[in-house]
């Protein structure tokens, strides 16, 4: 399975995930009850319901994963399945879950997909006029349902993880969207345009365009640049957002001199466990966890320059790093004083949300009419509050440290991107799933630019999972 359907996949059935985990056949009492006693009952009814079907708990736990449509290879599956995550029924081996896949590829339950029953499937979803899969197709080489193991999963399901309290689930696939790519150089655009030419659900590369000074983060400005737009479409991929931001640094093809950091940091006045603090600010979803942030630290000092730092020494230059001034933790005044630099400069926002500090998300409301449903409203900017972040004084150390060590060109490396405008259709087998998605984007800050509520005919999210009959809202989304 590629990265991208893992991702969609996890994504779109992160709300699947937590029935799986939290429901339970019969109605039990929470409140009257603990913690404990509902898992322990819950426990029960899933042996109960192993028992009865003639699966065991590692068989269960391949099952678990492919109905995520995670179809590994048959020495990865396994692992896999033995993990937390993914794991019913109990604590067992990997070795047990290896078996286990021996035993249902033999029971005719599982099977490891070739390009002939690749060909079987796509030929009984054409007879049947199914859209989709939603999901794609499974790779040929991956471990996938039989129908007799997909029939077996739903029976399960049916007994232990169907909540009728939860509205229907609406799956994602995000089938065309318009991306802006950012570069400090004509050189790093041509390139990346003629790749972008090169890619299956590429239809349209334009550029690379001038466009005069623009800024990635708030803190990272360009006196020029240049703006490739690709746009892209596609189906039945399962991708499950559009309309994203993302700035990162990729150092994986340039070479990095221990020894000269060292120096640099020297003349400086800065220690290595400061540094790599400060450089970890590129990985901005380490800011909101001070303990994520200092394992970070402590993982990239072995990555880039060959020492060990301790998660102690990390926090130490986290300390430090807040002590001094060059790191802060955001507050309504830090966040105003970022905003009104960004409105007093003419710069290009490459990605505004970022920069500002607006991420594309929401929180969500007790519903007043409706108490057992909460509906989305935009995200306050109190929930950023004590997240951390560069000073300008940080930023400006950072950068000069960086251009020192390894060179003026460090940042042609940057990698810039904003999903301007894209089109998802959401499938499900009720309209009543479809009641949140609008209100969610536009609490997101999304606008919706046109909608409509399909009726549709046989399809499946997966080849076996199937239905008769449902809809497909389509939304054109943008940016304001």
């Amino acid at each position: 399975m590629s990265a991208t359907r893992c991702k969609a996949v996890v994504l779109t059935q992160l709300d699947q995930l937590s029935t799986l985990r939290n429901s339970h056949p019969i109605a039990l009492t929470d409140q009257n009850r603990s913690r404990a006693e509902a898992q322990a009952e819950r426990e029960r009814a899933l042996a109960r319901a192993l028992s009865d079907l003639g699966l065991t708990p590692p068989e269960a736990s391949l099952f678990n994963v492919i109905h995520y449509g995670i179809t590994l290879p048959p020495h990865h599956l396994p692992e896999r399945s033995a993990g937390e995550s993914y794991r019913l029924g109990g604590s067992f081996t990997e070795d047990a879950c290896r078996a286990a896949l021996a035993r249902c590829i033999r029971a005719g339950r599982l099977q490891i997909i070739d390009d002939d029953a690749l060909s079987r499937i796509a030929d009984e979803l054409r007879e049947g006029r199914f859209l989709g899969p939603i999901y794609g197709l499974p790779p040929v080489g991956g471990v996938d349902f039989t129908h007799a193991g997909a029939d077996l999963w739903q029976r399960l399901c049916a007994r232990c993880f169907r909540d009728d309290r939860r509205p229907p689930f609406a799956f994602t696939d995000v089938v065309h969207e318009r991306t802006a790519r950012y570069f400090r150089t004509k050189a790093a655009a041509v390139e990346a345009a003629e790749q972008a030419s090169a890619e299956d659900e590429v239809v349209s590369v334009t550029g690379p365009v001038p466009i005069g000074p623009w800024r990635a983060q708030w803190w990272r400005r360009f006196p020029a640049g240049y703006r490739v737009d690709v746009v892209e479409q596609r189906r039945w991929q399962g991708r499950a957002s559009g309309g994203k931001e993302d700035c990162y640094l990729d150092f994986s093809a340039r070479s990095t001199d221990p020894g000269r950091l060292r120096d640099t940091l020297d003349r400086h006045n800065v220690t290595l466990a400061e540094w790599l603090t400060l450089w970890c600010m590129e990985r901005s979803w380490f800011r909101d966890s001070p303990a994520s942030f200092r394992r970070a630290t402590a993982e990239s000092a072995e990555r880039l320059s060959g020492v060990t730092v301790s998660e102690e020494q990390c926090r130490d230059g986290l300390d430090a790093c807040l002590r001094y001034g060059w790191l802060r933790r955001v507050d309504q005044r830090a966040l105003d004083e970022v905003r009104s630099l960004l409105r007093n400069d003419s710069a290009l926002l490459a990605i505004p949300r970022t920069a500002e500090g607006r991420p594309r998300v929401c929180s969500y409301a007790v519903n007043p009419l409706r108490p057992h449903r909460l509906v989305p409203v935009p995200m306050p900017d109190a929930r950023r509050w004590g997240e951390i972040d560069f000073s300008p004084d940080g930023a400006t150390l950072y950068r000069t440290i960086m251009t020192e060590w390894l060179g003026t060109d460090w940042e042609d490396d940057l990698y810039v991107s904003r999903g301007y405008y894209w089109e998802a259709h959401y499938y499900c087998t009720s309209e009543d799933g479809f009641e949140g998605i609008v209100p969610e984007h536009v609490a997101k800050g999304d606008v919706v630019r046109d909608r409509r509520v399909v009726p549709i005919g046989p399809w499946c999210v997966y080849w076996w999972e199937r239905f008769t009959a449902g809809y497909r809202l389509e939304l054109e989304l943008g940016e304001r």
